[in-house]
């Protein structure tokens, strides 16, 4: 090897170790590349048009063109807004579909990329929710990559109709970014730009509106600056300005008239108990156990075996590294999980339909990242190097195309040809933005479906 080479390969292996013991190097980069990597993940879904076979994205972008005057959107905030048999409260869904509208027209492809930006959004702004709870920033910065790929954003980014899961997100984790900061001793403001987020989060979908119970658990988890009874009343500050929300929104659409009209869809505590521990918190293992019970020894022969068996030796090894090193985040991680589930689950979720899982799903992309950090200096540690930081880049370079492929490929990818992206994605009907009856509209639409029995 000649001494310019050796040289090349020292001045890299000291920018490396110098990137990874000063993060802070890359902090213009990170959201540079974070955007391209989303970006070229999600460049297909641009060109989807209408959600088919959904009749969603129809109906609930042409009935916001067509009805946009101010005093329809004063009356989205007061009152809701008619959907099909009901009324709805997620306003601010409603006039972000709107403004979309009024930038793109009736080109689709626009409506797309705002979803596509919104989750760029949710995934920069975990990485920065991680740091704020005390994650090594390179490790947030992990689950923000992992989360842009993360297989639950399927429907979400790519249905325009998932825009309510993706504005959700990206305003609720807004309003843990500034709680984060006002519990490490920033000024009141940031106390009231969480207070507003939350209320934000809560009108473009529901599940914002128990964020106050995950900020209750950052409280105990996170160290403060705060003494606890200033703690607890910033927490109860945001519960009791949510009031009002909540008072629209029973008045919007009761609790007992939807589940009268949803009685098919609901499920019992102890059943949304299970479905959260076998497919949220515990990836894979009751399908493994599942399977093993009707195959028996069988399942030595399955082709899924390997790829489960590994799922399993990671899962655990990752859980059992996070419960010695990282138990506070490991439990902040859980807790986002399991609050932005279970309370929303019975009222106003649809197992069938993935969009609905985006919101806790993120955080499986907070304790994957984390654990992948953690775990690639368990093994760089181990490996006899004087210089652990070094070897740990390295690793985490063949890991992360490793991750980032894993759930690529579990994406249930239905992606339009080369032939229609070149042509500028699939066109709507004739009808869409402008009337909901005619020949080319694609649904049978009538007036009765627009608007309210009494109007």
């Amino acid at each position: 090897m000649t001494d310019d080479s050796t040289g090349l390969l020292a001045r890299t292996a000291a920018w490396i170790a110098r990137l990874i013991a000063e993060p802070e190097r890359a902090r213009r980069a990170y959201p540079a590349a974070l955007l391209v990597l989303t970006l070229l993940i999600w460049f297909p879904a641009l060109f989807t048009g209408l959600d088919a076979p959904s009749q969603d994205a129809f109906y609930h972008i042409t009935q916001t063109a067509l009805h946009h005057t101010p005093g329809d959107v004063a009356h989205w905030f007061v009152r809701g807004h008619w959907a099909y048999t009901h009324y709805e409260y997620r306003p601010l869904t409603r006039l972000s579909l709107l403004v979309d509208y009024l930038i793109w027209g009736r080109w689709l492809l626009g409506f797309h990329l705002t979803n596509v930006l919104l989750h760029f959004l949710c995934a920069l702004t975990l990485a920065a929710v991680l740091v704020r709870a005390g994650a090594p920033i390179w490790a947030a910065r992990l689950s923000g990559s992992i989360a842009v790929v993360f297989p639950p954003g399927q429907m979400a980014v790519s249905w325009t109709n998932g825009r309510q899961d993706v504005l959700c997100s990206a305003l609720l984790l807004a309003a843990v970014f500034f709680f984060l900061n006002w519990l490490a001793g920033r000024p009141w403001p940031h106390l009231a730009a969480a207070a507003l987020f939350t209320i934000a989060s809560a009108l473009a979908k529901e599940p914002g509106a128990v964020a106050p119970l995950f900020m209750l658990a950052a409280l105990f988890l996170v160290p403060s600056q705060r003494r606890l009874w200033q703690r607890l009343g910033g927490v109860a500050l945001i519960a009791v300005l949510l009031i009002p929300y909540l008072c629209l929104r029973l008045r919007a659409w009761p609790v007992d008239q939807y589940i009268q009209q949803n009685a098919a869809q609901l499920r019992p505590l102890g059943t949304s108990a299970r479905w959260f521990v076998s497919h949220l918190l515990a990836p894979r293992i009751y399908e493994l156990a599942t399977y093993w019970r009707q195959q028996g020894v069988y399942i030595l022969f399955s082709r899924d075996l390997p790829v489960r068996l590994l799922e399993q030796a990671a899962f655990w090894a990752a859980l059992v590294v996070l419960v010695r090193r990282r138990r506070r985040l490991l439990a902040l991680g859980v807790a986002w999980k399991l609050v932005f589930f279970l309370p929303v689950h019975n009222l106003y979720w649809n197992p069938a339909f993935t969009h609905y899982r985006y919101l806790p799903h993120l955080g499986t992309a907070w304790l994957v990242g984390l654990a992948a950090w953690e775990l690639s200096g368990y093994a760089a540690a181990r490996l006899g190097t004087r210089r652990p930081a070094l070897a740990r880049g390295p690793i985490l370079v063949l890991a992360i195309p490793v991750l980032l492929w894993y759930y690529c490929a579990q994406l249930p990818l239905r992606w339009p040809g080369w032939s229609v992206i070149a042509r500028g994605g699939l066109a709507p009907p004739t009808s869409f933005c402008r009337d909901l009856q005619g020949p080319d509209a694609p649904y049978p639409f009538d007036d009765s479906t627009i608007y309210p029995p009494d109007q």
